[in-house]
């Protein structure tokens, strides 16, 4: 009996052994996943910081945009026909002139 005792707690104690080795196991694959979680949540903290950075970018532009539009003065067109008319008036007034100084 006393051989029994012994083959069993040598069984306990090798099963012990196995599960201290997979909770070591199982604690090192924890230790790299919270690794990566912990970088994950620094770049998602990131990401959101450039987002927020960029929301507040787009209002800035959409703000300089709309002052612009209001700003926007509409220049009134002038009839081409109109600028040569006056032009020919001109051109016969300098006409007239340089008779008028001929003649002096």
């Amino acid at each position: 009996m006393t051989e029994k005792i012994q083959d069993t707690i040598q069984e306990i104690s090798r099963k012990v052994v196995r599960i201290g080795e997979a909770l070591r196991a199982e604690r090192s694959k924890n230790a790299i996943l919270q690794e990566e979680i912990d970088r994950k949540e620094a770049l998602l903290a990131s990401e959101a910081t450039a987002i927020s950075l960029l929301k507040e970018e787009n209002e800035s532009l959409k703000s300089a945009l709309q002052l612009a539009e209001n700003k926007v003065v509409e220049i009134p067109v002038t009839v081409k026909g109109k600028n040569e008319q006056e032009i020919d008036e001109l051109v016969k007034e300098i006409e007239f002139c340089i008779e008028q100084l001929k003649q002096s």
